[in-house]
Formats: structure tokens, C-alpha cells, sequence
């Protein structure tokens, strides 16, 4: 049954239906409309006779008043919906109302009187000398309702025919652009894949003609992408390599025959077991049986054997080749890179992160010969510089006024004590600024910045210190101060500046916070043969030292407007050394 044929008969089923239930709310109406109609009349003609038999009662005898009521009733005629009837004493029939001419001879069928026809009583009224009956005749409403009826039904019946022509002929227009669709189909299915369906009339055509279309742009796409995955299979720097279930080579890419030495006609249909070590073959084993559950191989270090014997290092993948159709393992697909470069690399990391290590250590060490330096200056050598001046400043006393030859040379003596004393001092605080065992970072820049002051008021030093620094341990101060220093060493001797700028802050949330070291200047900046020399200016070794903690050193120039050095070091590592002894003042 064509589609055509369908939709007419399911139209006729369903307007049939409406149909149905259509008739039977008119039935229904029709049937109370009458039974209403017939109600009312009877009320009225009973009303009307009830009044007439009042009055003929008043006439004194019974046949004067059979007489008024005859007469009353031959005038009155034919009521419409009433058939009324007056019987004398003796039961016998004096007068019965003329049939109605409304539609004479024509009748409702039976069913549908039945079906409408309301079921009243027939009222007997008493009068002198006999009585009165009325009964209701609703024929007349019916045949009127069955008429209507009728022409609904031809009202009906032509509009579901008028309907089922037009269905018919418009769904066969609609449904022309199908033979257009099923021909575009056989053509796809033939492998025609360029096929397009034209642009279809109707918006449901359209979108078929758009989905077809977006199909058919999908499956040349995908046989595009297919070729161009066999491409890349064969451009592929990774060696690409297929095993069957007996573990023999069924594909090869060129980047196999680089890596391996082993041309494709060479190594195909022999077994994979040539490339691997005779101490790995049990790995080759272990692999295919994991593949062959259908697991899958993530980057595996491991060795393979080239053409001529010589082990190369690789990172291998692998992944069971699936048969599409019965869903079983048929081979395996590996992917090896060579990995030689890569493991350089990472020991060269190591290395790297070992010689900062001993950079660290180094550093820590010189601080502590620094520090030990220092203490035995302090110590020894500060307090023979103080016992001198304390002697020279008695015996310049003493001789004051009887050897002014000894006192003058005792006051020359007590004056290079002094100024031993200070360099001495300068030499302690170079090696070990003693502020920093005992006040903490802030003021041991602080007190730098102003000795700088001192030293060379030409330049203006600036220091802004923001944050918490009290407790960020021995080797986050010392690796700060010790950046500051040799920035600021710079700044007097290459960076001919007239104002130098030093930012101290620590920052960040907790668990991530981090010091910030920034100074900057507003000198000559670096030209770019001494930015490209990377030791100019201590920088190598400011950056050892940011980076010995996990921190960062950056540098930002622009010659003729100064220099920006920026460090970053997380206070993570802020933990001292706990065996470093402490230097007295």
C-alpha cells in the first residue's frame, strides 16, 4: 500500500470518527431541542384548554358546554405538535383535531424517531358531559431535525470526498522530490560519494536534501581523512609497525626503516622478535598477551635492536588492531620513538639540578668561611686593635705634659688603631652583615642603604620594604641581602645612576607566598654586547643563587634609562641552616 494510499484512508478513518462523534453530540442536541420544544407547547396548550374548559364550565348545562368547548376546538384547528380528541359521557369520540399539512405524507425513519422522539404522557382533562386527551406528535420536529441532518451528512460527505481528492493529489505533488532522494541514495550506494541532492521544495524535503547533503559531505571527509591517515602513517616521524597473531611484521612505515635500518620488503612477514634484545623477548611476550586482552601499551622505556646489532633506547606504545565487523584482536599496532636525545636531556637536568645543588652548597659554605671570618676578626683581631688604642690613648696621657715626642706618637698610634678598627669593621660587615644574625633582613638593609648614603651621597638610595620579613630563615636573608649588595655595587660602579631603588615585599596566599627583590636605576642601562654577555655585572651569580632556592632572576635594560633587576624567591626553602653559629656585633 503506497504512502499515498495511507494517508487518504487515515484522513477517512479519523474525519469518519469525527464524523461519528459529530452526529452524536447533534443526536443528543437534537433530542433535548425537541423534548424542550414539546415541554413548552404542551405547557402552553394545556394552559390554553385548562382556561377554555374554566369557561365553558360556567355555562349551566353540560351541553351548552360540550357545545363552547366544540366550538372553541373546531376554530383552534391543528396544533402543531398536539393531536387533542373530546369524547362525550358515553366514551365515544366527538371531535379529534385535522392531521397538520406542515410536510403532509413525509415521515422521519423509524430509527431516528426513536432515537429523538421524546416519550411524554397523554394528558386527560375532565370536562361536563365528557373529557379531553392531548398527546403529543413530535413528528414534525423530527422530520425537521432529520432533514437538517441529512444535509450535514451530504455537507459532510462532500467535504470529505472534496478533502481526500485534494490530500491525494497534494501528497503525490509533495512526495515527487522521494524519487529525487532514493536516486541520490542508489548513486551513494554505488560509491558515488560527490553526489548532492538539490535544493527541495518543501521545508521536510529540505531538510532531508540538507541532512543527505551534510552526509554525504561527512562521508567524503572521512575517505579524505582516511587517506590522509594513511599519510601521516607513512610521513610519520614515529616508527609505526603492525604484528599479526603470529607475531610476524605485516606493516612498516619509512620511519620504522629509519629507525631500525630495515627496509619494508626486508622486515615484512618476519617476526618482531629480531628487534628486540635477546634479554627483552620476554617483554615482547608480556606485551603481546596484554594486547591480546584487549589492553593497551602507555609509553614504555625500553630497548630495540637495529639492523646492525646496535641498541637504540625507545618510548613504546601499543594498542590491539580490531577487527570492525566480528569485534576480535587480529594483530597489534606499535609505536616506537626513539628516545636517545630525550634521555640525554634528562640527565643533563639531573645534572644541571645537582650542580645547583653544589652551588647551593658551595654558597652555604663560603657564608659559613664568611661567617667564621668574620667572628675570628671580631674576636681576635678587633678586640689587639682595641687593646692597642686602649694602651696608646694611656700613654698619650701619661706623657702629655713631660714627653710631648711619646705622646704624639702614642696619639698617631691610637689614631691608626682607630681607623683599623673601622676597616676592620667595614671588612666584617662585607663579609658577614652581623644586623642580620640579630635584627633581621629589614634592618640589615636598612642599615646597608644608609652606609651607601654615606659613602656616596651623589646618589640617591631608596629602599621600601613591605610585609612580614622577620622570620624568612638564614638562607632566604642572606640570599636577598647578597642580591641587594651586588646590585647596588653595580649601580655605584657601572651604572653612573643619580637614583637607585630597592623593593622588598613579600607576598602571595598562604602556603605559596614568595619574596619580591626588586632594584632598579635610572643609569645607562646595558648596552648589547654587555646584555649578551651574561657574567656582566655578577648577574650569573645572582641567578645561581635565585635559582639554587627555586626562585627567579629576571633583567629588563633599556639603554640610557637603567636597569630593572627582578627576583622571585618562594619561601618554602626559607629555612636556615641550623648548624650556622651566630657573629657578635
Amino acid at each position: 500500500m503506497s504512502l499515498r494510499v495511507r494517508i487518504n484512508l487515515l484522513l477517512t478513518v479519523l474525519t469518519a470518527l469525527f464524523t461519528v462523534a459529530m452526529l452524536k453530540i447533534v443526536v443528543d442536541d437534537t433530542r433535548r431541542s425537541i423534548r424542550e420544544e414539546m415541554e413548552g407547547a404542551n405547557r402552553v396548550t394545556l394552559q390554553l384548554l385548562s382556561t377554555v374548559i374554566r369557561d365553558a364550565q360556567l355555562v349551566s348545562t353540560s351541553d351548552a358546554s360540550e357545545s363552547v368547548l366544540l366550538n372553541f376546538l373546531r376554530e383552534l384547528g391543528r396544533v402543531r405538535a398536539h393531536e387533542i380528541k373530546l369524547f362525550d359521557v358515553e366514551d365515544d369520540l366527538v371531535y379529534v383535531s385535522p392531521p397538520s399539512v406542515y410536510k403532509a405524507g413525509r415521515f422521519a425513519p423509524e430509527w431516528f424517531a426513536r432515537l429523538v422522539k421524546p416519550d411524554l404522557p397523554v394528558i386527560n382533562l375532565p370536562v361536563h358531559g365528557g373529557n379531553i386527551t392531548v398527546r403529543v406528535d413530535s413528528s414534525r420536529s423530527v422530520l425537521d431535525a432529520w432533514d437538517d441532518l441529512k444535509n450535514l451528512l451530504a455537507l459532510i460527505l462532500a467535504f470529505l470526498v472534496a478533502v481526500n481528492v485534494l490530500v491525494f493529489f497534494l501528497v503525490g505533488r509533495s512526495l515527487r522530490p522521494v524519487q529525487t532522494v532514493l536516486t541520490g541514495l542508489r548513486r551513494m550506494e554505488r560509491g558515488e560519494l560527490h553526489v548532492r541532492l538539490p535544493e527541495l521544495p518543501t521545508p521536510e524535503f529540505a531538510a532531508i536534501s540538507h541532512t543527505f547533503n551534510g552526509m554525504a559531505d561527512a562521508l567524503e571527509q572521512s575517505q579524505a581523512e582516511n587517506s590522509r591517515l594513511a599519510m601521516i602513517v607513512r610521513q610519520s616521524g614515529d616508527a609505526i609497525m603492525i604484528l599479526d597473531l603470529d607475531g610476524r611484521i605485516s606493516f612498516w612505515n619509512p620511519a620504522a626503516e629509519r629507525l631500525f635500518g630495515f627496509s619494508a620488503e626486508e622486515i615484512v612477514g618476519h617476526p618482531g622478535r629480531l628487534l628486540v634484545p635477546h634479554s627483552l623477548v620476554g617483554e615482547l611476550a608480556e606485551h603481546s598477551a596484554i594486547l591480546r586482552a584487549r589492553g593497551t601499551i602507555d609509553h614504555v622505556e625500553t630497548r630495540r635492536r637495529t639492523k646492525d646489532g646496535r641498541p637504540v633506547d625507545v618510548a613504546l606504545a601499543a594498542a590491539p588492531l580490531v577487527d570492525p565487523v566480528t569485534k576480535s584482536v587480529i594483530g597489534e599496532i606499535y609505536t616506537v620513538r626513539d628516545i636517545t636525545e630525550l634521555k640525554r636531556a634528562r640527565e643533563a637536568e639531573i645534572e644541571l639540578a645537582q650542580n645547583r645543588q653544589l652551588t647551593q652548597l658551595i654558597q652555604s659554605s663560603l657564608e659559613e668561611e664568611r661567617r667564621t671570618i668574620a667572628r675570628e676578626l671580631h674576636d681576635e683581631l678587633g678586640q689587639c686593635i682595641t687593646a692597642i688604642r686602649t694602651v696608646g690613648t694611656v700613654v698619650a696621657q701619661k706623657t702629655e705634659s713631660t714627653r710631648p715626642d711619646i705622646h704624639q706618637s702614642a696619639k698617631m698610634i691610637v689614631d691608626v688603631a682607630a681607623r683599623m678598627y673601622d676597616s676592620v669593621h667595614g671588612i666584617i660587615r662585607q663579609l658577614r652583615p652581623s644586623a642580620l644574625d640579630h635584627l633581621g633582613l629589614q634592618d640589615t638593609l636598612e642599615d646597608a642603604v644608609d652606609q651607601w648614603r654615606r659613602l656616596h651621597p651623589e646618589i640617591e638610595f631608596v629602599l621600601d620594604v613591605s610585609g612580614d620579613l622577620h622570620d624568612l630563615g638564614e638562607t632566604v636573608n642572606i640570599t636577598a641581602y647578597r642580591i641587594v649588595q651586588e646590585c647596588l655595587t653595580n649601580v655605584v660602579k657601572h651604572a653612573r645612576a643619580r637614583r637607585a631603588h630597592v623593593s622588598v615585599s613579600r607576598d602571595g596566599p598562604a602556603g605559596s607566598e614568595r619574596l619580591k627583590v626588586v632594584v632598579r636605576d635610572d643609569g645607562r642601562g646595558l648596552t648589547e654586547p654587555e646584555a649578551a654577555r651574561a657574567t656582566r655585572f655578577g648577574q650569573l651569580g645572582m641567578r645561581e643563587r635565585a635559582e639554587a632556592l627555586g626562585g627567579t632572576f629576571e633583567l629588563h635594560s633599556v639603554e640610557g634609562q637603567g636597569l630593572t633587576v627582578t627576583v622571585l624567591l618562594p619561601l618554602g626553602a626559607r629555612a636556615g641552616h641550623p648548624g650556622e653559629a651566630r657573629v657578635a656585633s
